[in-house]
């Protein structure tokens, strides 16, 4: 009886410290790759940065150049809408001056960032890995 309440605790403490399933842990960090546009063929550099805010929800700073030459940046907050053996689902959207609301479907699965954005005068896709996996 006792050892089976030991093995409980330990269990638990594992399961406490390793987080419920969709836990962001390892979506953190940075991460770097390139964009397209469907729409137009344009593609670039993409980097990008991810921060949990708690829960299910992320932050995802984006940096990048368009035309080879224009920066921009902008952060979407996305949620991990579920997580499956193709990996982390995450979604969200934002709203981007001239540009109007992005929204953005991504995967992340060992260390590989895909995503699917939507715009009304642009559709695209994002892919980036993981600096350092």
């Amino acid at each position: 009886m006792m050892k089976s309440m030991i093995w409980l605790a330990a269990l638990a403490v594992v399961i406490l410290a390793v987080g419920p399933a969709g836990a962001d842990e390892s979506l953190g960090g940075q991460w770097h790759g390139n964009w397209t546009s469907s729409a137009n063929g344009h593609t670039g550099p993409l980097h990008a940065r991810i921060v949990s805010e708690g829960g299910n929800t992320v932050v995802v700073h984006f940096r990048g150049r368009f035309a080879k030459v224009v920066p921009f940046v902008y952060r979407s907050q996305m949620t991990v809408v579920s997580v499956d053996a193709d990996g982390t689902h995450l979604r969200g959207s934002q709203r981007l001056p001239l540009f109007g609301t992005f929204t953005t479907s991504a995967t992340v699965k060992d260390g590989q960032f895909h995503a699917v954005f939507q715009a009304a005068r642009d559709s695209g896709e994002f892919h980036m890995t993981q600096v350092g996996k």
